[in-house]
């Protein structure tokens, strides 16, 4: 494995491109982490918890007992 990593023979291009993208990928979830409201992400956080008043109701109706 090590020998194929030494001898790349013209395919550099590839490992060097692919080493940009994954870095310029990473580095812009960074930063739109860092830029992210607080209150976005309380938002976010407590949404799958929150239940609408359709689903209060279906789930507490007589009929579903």
């Amino acid at each position: 494995m090590f020998k194929q990593i030494t001898n790349l023979n013209g395919s550099e291009l590839y490992l060097i491109a692919s080493l940009w993208i994954f870095l310029i990928f990473f580095i812009s979830v960074a930063v739109m982490l860092f830029r992210m409201k607080k209150d976005y992400v309380t938002y976010m956080k407590e949404l799958p918890l929150e239940e609408d008043e359709t689903e209060k109701k279906l789930n507490h109706s007589p009929e579903s007992l």
